[in-house]
């Protein structure tokens, strides 16, 4: 009777204290994680509704640049211990990239971008050391497409000049899905300026099914955009769009 009284107490402060303003969970729910960092993005959000449970998750990251700037997977990393693989292919990136991650043995870096073919290939950026104090999206128009850059440029104010050329290695997805191992994916995050689509639908998605994708779509045209949503619908996956980004996750 006593525990009984208890109970229907706790339930009565617990609703008052939500009437009031405030919100009321246990300790051991999966919230409380996210006490001191609200959920921002829809990606933070789909986190949540997508995994019971945040801790150990595995990844994959496709042009993971310095691991810093505009990384949707930063505040998880460490926090959760996740544990990934994480490709890069521009040297000042990778370099910035294995210096934020010294000593985290869970964590694979490979300097690399991901292909449909392997070999060499140019990457085009710009040269912000003769352009020192861009914003921080300059930092991520690394891109096999000249033209796009060329564009980016302009928004920024300079011309042809600022492009700097990078050869860089490439893997296919093949090499990928060896490295990462036979455990399932949870997460697979692509940034790659214009390129994720066409190397979305060579992963093998029908095949590896990650529980939750998270790549960018606003360098795609829509008509291309809307094409691949129903390539990812037919597979089983629910969609949701933020800004220039598109997480796309399995309900099950």
């Amino acid at each position: 009777m006593r525990s009984l009284k208890t109970e229907m107490i706790n339930r009565l402060l617990k609703r008052l204290a939500r009437q009031a303003g405030f919100l009321v969970v246990s300790t051991g729910h999966r919230s409380t994680s996210f006490v001191d960092r609200p959920p921002e993005t829809a990606f933070d959000l789909l986190l949540l509704q997508t995994f019971p449970n945040l801790g150990g998750l595995r990844f994959i990251q496709i042009g993971a640049n310095d691991g810093q700037r505009v990384d949707p997977l930063l505040p998880y990393l460490e926090k959760h211990a996740w544990s990934g693989l994480l490709f890069e292919p521009l040297a000042e990136n990778f370099a910035a990239l294995s210096r934020r991650h010294t000593g985290n043995h869970r964590l694979t870096l490979r300097r690399a971008a991901v292909d449909t073919v392997a070999g060499r290939r140019t990457l085009y950026d710009v040269d912000r050391r003769t352009h020192p104090g861009l914003p921080d999206w300059a930092y991520g128009l690394a891109s096999f497409d000249r033209d796009r850059v060329v564009n980016a440029l302009r928004e920024l104010g300079l011309d042809s000049s600022a492009i700097v050329e990078e050869t860089v290695a490439t893997c296919t997805w093949s090499e990928v899905w060896r490295d990462f191992g036979a455990a399932r994916c949870d997460l697979l995050v692509l940034d790659t300026e214009g390129y994720d689509l066409t190397l979305l639908r060579s992963a093998g998605l029908a095949e590896h099914r990650p529980r939750l994708i998270h790549f960018e779509h606003g360098c795609v045209p829509g008509v291309e955009r809307l094409a691949f949503y129903g390539e990812l619908l037919a597979l089983g996956y629910e969609l949701a769009t933020d800004g220039p980004d598109t997480t796309a996750w399995l309900k099950s």
